[in-house]
């Protein structure tokens, strides 16, 4: 029986320094648990590889010989993973307290709790966006036409900060920083590889919904989280998310009101049409063969 309490897993692309600053983070922070970290680097063309072999021989590198997205990535090392828990952490995050051992003791309290996350913070120390709601055609048509001031709950849900400072359950907790059971990924499956990149941890976290367990954020937990400063192309970033939205909708909603939600996200990007006409066509084509 393995002795690790917590298997932490980071997926790196291009982000040799960023990567750096993380690991560092975790072993500065962590104490009182038992935790190995895992790095799946998808073929960067960077240092990351042989800066990971160099300052920390310790950590288990898995090279992939391609960008193969990031739930097949962490699907790759979850299945070799021996941690009682799996702790998901972004490249661009940094540890500001003992967040592994924080989120280990309230799960170990909690079992009916299947995920968790902690509370992130900006790098200037203002509150970021820590846990999100699922994405619904309602939330779709409220965001795309600006009607939050008509539908006050839905304008709520853009915004999933934790300003409270309180332990409390939530839909989704951010990939950035999810804390979930080996025993859930095992009951439920991992990351859907359909996903490149976007949602794949909505879809997950649904299926853990689904399934019975409870995901909560604990803002005891800080981390800061450095957002966008891994991806770096903010029009192919666009493009995936945009794909990703509809894939996980039907996914977990099936093809009731599929193609409306599809017509909403062509509005909401038509105007980008102007500047990159072809690249916004094609994913529109793509979508539409969703």
């Amino acid at each position: 029986m393995s002795n690790i309490d917590v298997s932490i897993i980071l997926v790196s692309y291009n982000t040799s320094e960023l990567t750096r600053n993380c690991i560092k983070s975790i072993y500065e922070k962590t104490t009182g648990v038992n935790f190995d970290i895992w790095v799946v680097d998808n073929n960067s063309n960077d240092n990351s590889c042989e800066m990971i072999k160099t300052e920390f021989p310790q950590v288990i590198l898995i090279e992939n010989k391609q960008n193969s997205g990031f739930g097949r990535a962490n699907n790759i090392a979850i299945s070799r993973a021996q941690g009682k828990y799996i702790f998901l952490l972004n490249t661009d995050t940094l540890l500001i307290n003992n967040a592994v051992k924080i989120l280990f003791d309230f799960m170990e309290s909690c079992p009916k709790i299947g995920a968790c996350g902690g509370n992130l913070f900006n790098a200037d120390g203002s509150h970021a966006m820590s846990h999100f709601y699922f994405p619904t055609l309602k939330s779709k048509i409220v965001k795309t036409f600006k009607l939050g001031r008509f539908f006050p709950c839905e304008r709520k849900k853009i915004k999933g900060i934790n300003i409270a400072d309180t332990v409390q359950e939530v839909e989704m907790i951010s990939g950035a920083d999810l804390f979930i059971r080996k025993e859930v990924i095992d009951t439920i499956g991992g990351f859907d590889e359909d996903f490149f990149l976007y949602y794949e941890d909505s879809e997950l976290q649904y299926r853990v919904k689904k399934a019975g367990w409870n995901i909560f954020i604990n803002p005891e937990a800080q981390i800061y989280h450095l957002e966008g400063k891994s991806t770096k192309k903010r029009l192919t970033s666009r493009l995936y998310k945009m794909y990703s939205e509809v894939l996980f909708y039907k996914k977990c909603y099936g093809q009731k009101n599929l193609g409306l939600f599809k017509f909403i996200c062509f509005l909401s990007d038509f105007h980008r049409v102007f500047a990159h006409p072809i690249a916004i066509i094609n994913n529109f084509v793509k979508i539409a063969k969703i």
